[in-house]
């Protein structure tokens, strides 16, 4: 437990710093404890104070198969019947002569790299020549983030194929395949960075593709992290064929048909892909998986959710849902259905039976708990302080599971210990080493702190 807490992750220690400026296109595109300071009584609203539930969502079940004839059904219905906002014009003039000259012997340095004329190239074998996929809006040199949209491209590119000649009549399917790689490039910034996914389409688009693949939606996301790292080190377009075929290799094509038909769907706002998705194939057995699992519907979760901590390396995604929405779920037989269709109580070890109560302050978590005891305090495992709180968001670290009562000479000698510098950071402050990590790696070293001080067993 200790070198898991202590060694941090290096994904997350690396995507912290880089996946900020794509974290933010993509919120434009889907428009311990004593030392804390705890919230004042009646810097809440009574709205504010209400109960939340704070959960963490189960990965052990199989992921829904998708055929790529299902797939081309669905991306036909949805171009067809709702038209994405795509531009079927050719690309800016100015753009096509950069890339013409790209091999032109008096062209500038930058447009002779080999990338520069095998981009090229591959939007004029693609039927759209210039900067087809968009990617010279902010400059005119391919970026780090330009070649990770190209490497998605050339991954989901071929799971676009099998669309037929009426839809290609109607939409340039290269502008569809550069709207999506902007798309998915956007929402996955967002999975992977160590940040919650926050309210909106993001958030739902994240709970859907949980929905949708169990077990294998970490595979997705650690792929998606190297292909991260991977491309903006290609210097040459085969590099990013390579980064690309690591990448479809690692999930599969049933994975990647999902990210294009989810990914698809949630083009535009919340609404659209809440009133898509179950319309999406296979939606039925991945809501009724996840109502076997968790006793919640899979729509309600993902038009409900506020807030995502997915945490790849721990494996674990976490969620918060207004209390008003599961308890609308348990009202209309989430959970279990009794054989005469009436609503049954949810079997033990399912969602509704683990779930922990949240809270948007210390003080509503205290009124509704009640002291600690006798001797007993409090203990925020996930430390309270406010940049955990405006990062985390209050639910997460007021709720159920991170709260405990532990000795009140432990709690108070464990948040002195918090205040020091130790061998285990590195020498650094506890409080400002924990400041960058993970909630699951705060988590974690939380844990060993209270063990080591023999707090909990």
């Amino acid at each position: 437990m200790s070198g898991h807490s202590i060694n941090s992750s290096k994904l997350d220690e690396r995507c912290h710093s880089r996946v900020g400026a794509l974290a933010l296109a993509a919120l434009m595109l889907v428009t311990a404890c004593a030392t804390g300071s705890p919230s004042r009584r009646g810097t809440w609203t009574l709205e504010d104070e209400d109960e939340a539930v704070f959960s963490k969502l189960p990965t052990d079940f199989q992921p829904v198969r998708v055929s790529d004839s299902e797939l081309t059904a669905a991306l036909t219905a949805f171009w067809l019947q709702v038209p994405l906002r795509v531009s079927t014009s050719s690309a800016p003039l100015y753009v096509g002569r950069r890339l013409a000259l790209a091999s032109a012997p008096e062209s500038s340095e930058a447009c002779r790299s080999e990338l520069a004329q095998s981009y090229g190239r591959f939007c004029q074998r693609r039927g759209t020549p210039g900067d087809c996929l968009t990617l010279f809006d902010d400059g005119p040199h391919l970026q780090a983030n330009d070649k990770r949209s190209i490497a998605l491209a050339l991954a989901v590119g071929p799971a676009l194929e099998g669309v037929g000649a009426e839809v290609r009549a109607m939409l340039n399917p290269t502008r569809v395949l550069a709207t999506l790689s902007f798309t998915i490039t956007a929402y996955m910034a967002l999975l992977i960075a160590p940040e919650p996914v926050t309210k909106g389409v993001a958030v739902a688009f994240s709970v859907l593709m949980w929905g949708y693949l169990g077990w294998e939606f970490f595979d997705l996301l650690r792929a998606y992290a190297q292909l991260y790292e991977d491309a903006p080190r290609a210097s040459t377009f085969a590099e990013l064929h390579e980064v690309s075929e690591r990448f479809g290799n690692a999930i599969g094509p049933n994975c990647v048909r999902i990210l294009v038909m989810v990914a698809t769907a949630a083009i535009g706002e919340t609404a659209a892909l809440l009133s898509k998705g179950p319309k999406l194939p296979g939606f039925g057995q991945a809501s009724s998986t996840v109502e076997m699992k968790t006793g919640l519907r899979l729509m309600d979760a993902a038009a409900s959710a506020e807030r995502a901590i997915v945490s790849i390396n721990e494996g674990t995604i976490r969620i918060v849902l207004p209390v008003n929405a599961v308890s609308m779920t348990e009202r209309n037989g989430g959970g279990g259905h009794s054989s005469n269709g009436g609503s049954a109580t949810p079997k033990e070890d399912k969602l509704l039976q683990n779930r922990h109560r949240a809270f948007k302050s210390f003080d509503a978590f205290k009124k509704a708990m009640g002291p600690a005891g006798e001797n007993k305090a409090w203990h925020h495992i996930v430390e309270q302080r406010k940049p955990n709180v405006e990062r985390f968001g209050p639910e997460a670290i007021h709720n159920t599971e991170n709260v405990i009562t532990v000795d009140k000479t432990k709690h108070d000698a464990i948040s002195a210990y918090y205040s020091t510098k130790s061998d285990d950071t590195g020498g650094m402050v506890v409080r400002e080493w924990l400041r960058t990590k993970s909630y699951e790696e705060q988590r974690a070293f939380g844990l060993m702190i209270l063990r080591r001080f023999k707090a909990i067993p």
